[in-house]
């Protein structure tokens, strides 16, 4: 018997690290955060990841999530500089 599947996709965030020289994924709609030396290897653990918090998710039972429409805002903020001697 053929086990029937269906596709789910979702927001993936990548950052670069470049002060640890690695590369940061975030999923938002599960507040799910993954690493990888590449972006290659983020995308992999991210979909990783994302397939055993699915799998977990129906194995107890509970409801599968649905991507969010998370936005990327840039903040501006005013900083005092120390005054020189």
């Amino acid at each position: 018997m053929n086990q029937q599947t269906t596709e789910m996709s979702f927001q993936l965030l990548i950052e670069e690290d470049k002060i640890q020289g690695d590369f940061i994924g975030y999923i938002p709609a599960l507040r799910l955060g993954v690493q990888g030396d590449s972006l290659e290897e983020v995308r992999v653990n991210a979909a990783d990841l994302l397939q055993m918090e699915i799998e977990s998710r129906l194995q107890m039972g509970k409801s599968l999530p649905s991507d969010n429409t998370a936005t990327m805002e840039r903040l501006t903020i005013s900083v005092p500089l120390p005054v020189e001697k």
